[in-house]
């Protein structure tokens, strides 16, 4: 079967790029064309390491008339039987195309981040897809909450490899607490960098904190953590490819977002044996943290947050990193891709009518 993939703008070094190569990587029954009409930093190409069955296309070009003439060229070329679209602009030009040159693929949504809180997908747009792929249990009820029928709705997670992974160690007893926050660095954007380091600052135990990742607030975040003086307790260990090579010894992974889709990272963190601490943001922790592998704290509940950390320290030792490992075995990239790969089944026996004439393109 082919699958085209259109991408939303990618940054290069998230979860979402992680996410594609490993769809393409591990799906070797199905042919992939992904289409990058808006390219971010091109880091992450290098994960994909599938030769055949495979192409990857990247438009450079601002002018949105440009973007959507690549995509139109390339997906004529592809003749795919199933386009999945990251964002709803994505879909709406798959539609177009399919109408234009009356074409019988299925269109399917995929997007990566909660619905309200971003501008990933509009309400009617999407009405353009014939499925949707959610990420989370979160996901799938904005969906529905938005109008979306609940069996056009495939609930897929998102995959990690759960096998032969090393096991990061506890502490000493008598050693400070040591944190993991992995992200980008957004003060009072989505990864609430700024609620993290105040809750650091008022923790009144001995700790220390590694933070792996880069983002546009880097110096305001190095510059708080010299306002709250807690520079000395925190290593900025920069972006890396795969932290997980670095961290040996931990106590916990923290999340203080205010949204995500599926955070990769804490189910990365529990596939290594370390306990996570995170906000129950709308989408995402709720389905991967329980009372084997960490514990979720309410939104914007800062003594609740610092009270978790301290529990954490309290009772360094109460998780078991082999349960913890096998709280992630649901989420495992050979499940997943036979799953997703009965999905496309399900799709493209779906012989129904697609023509949606009664939307106006003009409307958007």
């Amino acid at each position: 079967m082919k699958i085209t993939l259109i991408t939303q703008y990618l940054e290069g070094h998230g979860g979402t790029e992680r996410v594609i190569s490993n769809l393409v990587n591990e799906d070797l029954k199905n042919e992939y064309q992904v289409l990058i009409p808006k390219s971010g930093k091109p880091e992450w190409l290098q994960w994909i390491t599938r030769t055949t069955g495979y192409q990857l296309k990247i438009c450079h070009a601002q002018d949105t008339q440009a973007q959507k003439e690549f995509i139109e060229k390339n997906v004529l070329a592809a003749e795919p039987d199933i386009v999945l679209g990251l964002e709803g602009r994505a879909c709406v030009t798959a539609y177009q195309i399919r109408k234009k040159y009356d074409l019988h693929y299925k269109i399917v949504s995929w997007g990566h981040t909660s619905i309200p809180e971003s501008n990933i997908f509009a309400r009617q747009e999407l009405t353009f897809s014939e499925y949707h792929l959610a990420i989370s249990t979160g996901i799938k009820k904005q969906l529905i909450k938005l109008g979306v029928p609940a069996q056009k709705i495939f609930l897929i997670y998102n995959p990690i490899r759960t096998v032969n992974k090393k096991t990061i160690s506890t502490p000493k007893a008598n050693a400070p607490f040591h944190a993991i926050f992995i992200g980008r660095i957004l003060l009072d954007d989505q990864k609430n960098v700024r609620m993290l380091l105040e809750s650091m600052a008022q923790l009144n135990i001995p700790w220390k904190l590694d933070i792996f990742g880069k983002g546009a607030d880097l110096p305001k975040a190095k510059t708080l953590a010299n306002d709250l003086h807690i520079s000395q307790n925190i290593n900025w260990q920069g972006w890396m490819p795969n932290p997980w090579e670095a961290i040996n010894e931990a106590d916990c992974l923290l999340l203080c977002s205010k949204y995500e889709g599926f955070p990769m990272v804490v189910i990365e963190a529990a596939s290594y044996g370390l306990p996570i601490v995170s906000t129950n943001c709308p989408t995402g922790p709720a389905d991967i943290i329980n009372s084997h592998n960490g514990i979720l704290t309410p939104m914007n509940d800062q003594k609740a947050f610092i009270a978790a950390c301290r529990q954490i320290y309290r009772l360094r030792g109460k998780y078991n990193h082999t349960d913890i490992k096998k709280t992630v075995l649901k989420f495992d990239i050979s499940r997943y891709i036979k799953h997703i790969e009965n999905i496309y089944n399900l799709i493209a026996a779906d012989n129904k009518n697609t023509d949606k004439s009664a939307i106006k393109l003009s409307s958007l």
